[in-house]
């Protein structure tokens, strides 16, 4: 008999979800089996590139049978009765407004946050072009184990998954973060790993530190942040407005106006006027804001996941030779800045 585990979620802050329609959300068993993926690799912090791959196909499956053919495991999601997309504005809380550098107007935080799903229509203001499914959307995921010998690294992979990440797109910036209200029987094969109710203590968190080497891709590795809010809001909408201001100013004080050496490290491509200012096409953000959930109120954490910056490019986006040991050490630094700025401003966890 299948192993079958059933995952009760329920939605903090709205879930960007996209198919092949880019304007229209679907949640997809691919998408969260991708998300998977993602974070085991983190808890894996393994240099040996040809190593990982090979362990990771026999969980996760690939094309070439000899790397492991079939997945161990399926995704599949059920919806209770439908999801229900909307477009609708996010709430016009004033203190939500927040000032842009160099204008005479503000902009709400959360439209900040989620740049890259609206834009801009005269007198509507920033109207949404991509669907989402709102905070406190049910819906259930649920795992069938074909080959239990993996099992347990599923679990603690989808653990991490939700107290750190979130699903769809801006997720890095506390969008699509996920409450999992079934934690205890979810995770009870791996409660003797990790704590289920209270993932957040650091005791809990040094656990997920395996190794010294920081890696070529983002992991748990020496150097890992936790960051945590120092006050919980009664709403998700509340508490994502408050990290999400810290966020910002965090990577304005970096450098000054129309300056984008240090930036571009906390997150590429970085375009002004639609012209790119990043020397990479792409980089994707070394830290996660996470909504948690915690009794009948909310608390945001920000983690930082070292890695190396570029392993694997030759040339930058103006096919200009990489310097990597450069990068790295500057990638390093300016992180090191921003978390100094985090530290600041929030409680430091790990």
């Amino acid at each position: 008999m299948l192993k079958r585990i059933t995952f009760e979620i329920e939605t903090i802050t709205p879930m960007f979800l996209a198919g092949a329609n880019q304007g229209t959300a679907e949640l997809r068993a691919a998408s969260i089996k991708g998300l998977l993926r993602f974070w085991w690799r983190a808890l894996q912090s393994e240099s040996d590139i040809e190593k990982l791959r090979n362990r990771e196909s026999q969980i996760f499956g690939s094309s070439d049978e000899k790397m492991g053919g079939g997945s161990s495991f399926s995704v599949r999601v059920i919806t209770n009765g439908g999801l229900k997309p909307t477009k609708n504005k996010f709430p016009p809380n004033p203190q939500y407004q927040v000032p842009v550098e160099g204008k005479t107007f503000e902009i709400n935080i959360l439209e900040y946050l989620a740049y890259g799903t609206y834009e801009y229509v005269q007198r509507q203001g920033n109207v949404f072009t991509r669907e989402y499914y709102p905070a406190k959307t049910k819906f259930d995921i649920v795992l069938n184990f074909t080959n239990e010998t993996w099992k347990n690294e599923v679990l603690k992979a989808f653990y991490v998954w939700c107290i750190f990440g979130g699903v769809g797109s801006r997720s890095k910036n506390g969008f699509g973060s996920l409450n999992v209200v079934n934690t205890d029987k979810a995770f009870e094969d791996i409660k003797d790993i990790f704590s289920v109710k209270n993932p957040y203590e650091q005791e809990n968190l040094k656990k997920l530190i395996k190794n010294n080497v920081i890696v070529s891709y983002p992991s748990f590795t020496q150097g890992t942040k936790l960051f945590k809010a120092k006050q919980s809001f009664g709403s998700g909408f509340d508490v994502l407005a408050d990290v999400g201001k810290i966020y910002k100013n965090g990577r304005g004080r970096l450098e000054r106006r129309h300056c984008f050496d240090k930036r571009q490290y906390i997150g590429s491509p970085i375009v002004e006027k639609k012209v790119t200012k990043s020397f990479l096409d792409r980089h994707a953000k070394p830290h996660f804001i996470k909504i948690a959930k915690e009794g009948n109120k909310y608390r945001a954490y920000i983690l930082y996941l070292p890695s190396r910056y570029c392993d694997g490019l030759e040339k930058d986006r103006n096919n200009r030779s990489i310097n990597h040991s450069n990068e790295d050490r500057e990638f390093t630094k300016v992180c090191t800045e921003f978390n100094g700025f985090l530290a600041d401003n929030m409680e430091t966890v790990i």
